[in-house]
């Protein structure tokens, strides 16, 4: 990359930020919530934001112990802002993926020089996985961003032997941990162990002032989870046990994978870089004499981590994203020792084609995917009527919630929905394409009139009322047409009268 340097007329800082804009802000809200992780995650973020449950937040209106409130927190906040939509509830995994760049680029500027720095920021923010990431309402984005921040800081002040910047790190590690719990703080301290080790095995003493250090953590996070605790009295229990210990040793969330799950991870979540590991074992031949504690910090950041949830009984892309700025690092180390082995323009190439690719997908592939994945399409025709109860039927979407502002009942089995349906003179169903007789017939029998009024390609949404022709359905807009021609352009061309003698689906 030697010799190379000129072509870079802008400042590294800009060159990076308006990459970051470019691949992170577009498409923000041009498409749907995708369920389940983003629906729940801001339907969360929408009960604090309107109804005050900051503390422990709600989902449905139940606790929501599984996660920290952190991150509900700060999508709360952007609905506060920015009004509850689509680009409010993406935005904080925007801005955090770029504060994650910045952070990579100012420990790649440290180990590698102003170029190496810049060229580390490109090759996360590129990333196949940190830039899907970075438009998904979900928490690991964010706790990439603080895990970056925690091990650069400790980084920064013990080899600058500033104090300061290692109680800023331990208070990054404790947003972590109020982000996601225990690992936030988990994988800044296997991290930064054997470098620490290093260090002292030197020789050196460092001056690290864990007292005060353990005190951010505790003065912060204590209040957090004795309040929650106070109000909903198991919290603390349900959210330490069930949610880490337990989803650690046990596959009682089903999310097994084999030994080799991350190692598919990595090779598809470094695209358009993967093909560069490559040249890693050449390259760390030379740099383990010239940045030996540099290459101990990567190598740790990147392989403890990995280990970790290798062994772990639950598995998911996501929990790998904090290595991804080290692997960012050492693939922008590896270029330092072999200056020129790829042109400038067989680089800008490269890049241009991911952006190309990305914004395309954005802008282009996942709206129509989300017709598939979210509530949202359903409700395009629909205009719901406030009092009016809504029953989700074996289709989980909590989207739903999200775009009705209403609670959702969830029904898993056919008798209770058949005593809602009976008992309810007006009622919401929300259901998967295939069980739309079986539940039409259901109502039929309980005396009731079904009126499809929304649908996307997989889901459907009935209105059902007591079976009188001169009453209204509830929830068709005005000027709608009558039911018989709303149920002809929903059904394409059928209508929900089913045979006397026909069974009953699921």
């Amino acid at each position: 990359m030697t010799g190379q340097k000129e072509a870079f007329t802008l400042p590294p800082l800009i060159t990076a930020l308006l990459l970051c804009v470019s691949l992170f802000f577009v498409g923000l809200g041009a498409y749907s919530l995708y369920d389940p992780d983003e629906g729940r995650n801001a339907e969360v973020a929408r009960e604090i934001a309107k109804e005050g449950h900051w503390l422990p937040p709600t989902l449905n209106g139940q606790v929501r112990y599984q996660k920290p409130p952190l991150y509900y927190w700060l999508v709360a906040g952007s609905f506060k802002i920015w009004g509850i939509r689509e680009f409010a509830a993406r935005l904080p995994s925007a801005l955090a993926a770029i504060m994650g760049v910045l952070a990579t680029m100012v420990l790649g500027k440290r180990f590698w020089g102003k170029e190496g720095g810049l060229w580390a920021g490109i090759i996360l923010a590129t990333s196949f996985i940190y830039a899907i990431y970075a438009h998904i309402v979900i928490s690991d984005t964010v706790l990439t961003l603080f895990i970056t921040w925690a091990i650069v800081l400790f980084w920064l002040g013990l080899t600058q032997k500033d104090k300061s910047l290692l109680r800023l790190s331990a208070l990054s590690a404790t947003l972590a941990f109020l982000t996601k719990g225990p690992i936030g703080v988990l994988i800044p301290a296997m991290v930064l162990l054997p470098p620490l080790i290093y260090q002292i095995r030197r020789g050196e003493r460092p001056s690290i002032p864990w007292l005060s250090m353990v005190m951010v953590f505790l003065v912060v996070t204590l209040p957090v989870y004795i309040l929650a605790e106070l109000k909903y009295p198991g919290y603390c229990y349900r959210f330490f046990w069930d949610e880490n210990v337990i989803r650690y040793l046990t596959p009682k969330f089903h999310r097994e994978g084999p030994l080799y799950y991350y190692a598919v991870v990595v090779l598809v979540g470094l695209f358009p870089w993967t093909w560069l590991l490559k040249e890693i074992p050449g390259s760390l031949k030379e740099l383990r004499h010239t940045h030996t504690q540099e290459i101990i910090l990567l190598g740790s950041w990147i392989l403890l981590p990995l280990l970790f949830f290798t062994l772990s009984k639950s598995k998911l892309p996501h929990y790998i994203l904090p290595t991804f700025p080290a692997w960012a690092l050492l693939l922008a180390g590896s270029w330092t020792t072999k200056p020129g082995f790829l042109s400038q323009r067989g680089l800008y190439k490269i890049l241009g084609i991911t952006l190309i690719l990305y914004l395309s997908a954005l802008l282009l592939v996942a709206p129509s995917l989300a017709r598939y994945h979210s509530a949202a399409p359903v409700l395009d025709s629909a205009c719901l009527e406030p009092e009016i109860p809504v029953v989700a039927y074996r289709a989980t979407k909590f989207s739903l919630a999200f775009y009705t502002g209403k609670p959702i009942k969830v029904v898993e089995k056919k008798s209770v929905l058949r005593r809602t349906v009976k008992d309810q003179p007006f009622l919401y169903i929300f259901i998967k394409r295939k069980r739309l007789k079986g539940v039409s017939y259901m109502a039929k029998r309980a005396g009731k009139r079904v009126q499809v009024i929304g649908r996307s390609p997989r889901y459907f949404l009935l209105a059902i009322e007591k079976n009188k022709k001169e009453e209204s359905t509830p929830g068709s807009k005005p000027n709608n047409p009558p039911p018989k021609v709303l149920k002809e352009k929903h059904l394409g061309g059928k209508t929900l009268d089913i045979p006397s003698g026909q069974k009953e689906g699921s």
